[in-house]
């Protein structure tokens, strides 16, 4: 067999393969939102539970919402395909159920921060969300109220602190986004716990 032979089936194997994962992929469909864990507070009336984009395509999402005791967070189901993504009039009422119930939201652009996602009951009052030891959100459940709950925090980040650079420097730009996540976010989070008990 020639080069360009080897070559030639190579490529029709390749197409091949794209073509059954396509097919595979446009027939099949999974939920949205990905479950990751649950909080069950003794008092009140609901728990609480962080979901993550369970699409995994573009930006983590990272969501908590607030359910009912008597929910499974774990049944909650939005449909998702390749083909249509989430057709809103195919799931209107699953999708605003859902959106009525987000008490924190946010994503990261830069992929910064995404280990150890979780959810906190804190004093008895707060419920506060983390990703790479620093906490991200916090909901008050006093005053019902998302206290502190920036939905795109390196967004927030870039324009705040008008990083600019002609060359682009990941670890440089990491260094100055943890700086400013610690004292700008985590480091007020905190203080409003310690001041608000």
């Amino acid at each position: 067999m020639s080069q360009f032979d080897s070559k030639h089936n190579m490529k029709k194997q390749l197409q091949i393969l794209f073509l059954l994962i396509s097919l595979l992929l446009i027939g099949c469909e999974t939920n949205f939102i990905d479950f990751h864990s649950k909080l069950e507070i003794d008092s009140g009336d609901y728990n609480y539970a962080l979901y993550l984009d369970g699409v995994g395509i573009g930006d983590p999402v990272y969501t908590v919402v607030k359910l009912e005791k008597n929910i499974n967070p774990e049944d909650l189901y939005i449909k998702w395909t390749p083909r249509e993504g989430i057709n809103y009039e195919e799931n209107k009422e699953q999708i605003e159920w859902f959106r009525e119930r987000i008490i924190l939201e946010n994503y990261d652009e830069a992929g910064f921060h995404t280990q150890n996602p979780k959810i906190e009951f804190i004093n008895k009052r707060y419920i506060v969300f983390s990703r790479g030891c620093y906490y991200y959100g916090l909901y008050d459940i006093l005053l019902k109220k998302d206290t502190f709950n920036i939905g795109s925090p390196w967004n927030e980040w870039h324009d705040r602190s008008g990083y600019k650079s002609k060359k682009y420097d990941r670890n440089k730009e990491k260094k100055l986004y943890d700086e400013w996540i610690k004292n700008n976010i985590h480091a007020e989070i905190k203080n409003y716990i310690s001041t608000n008990k």
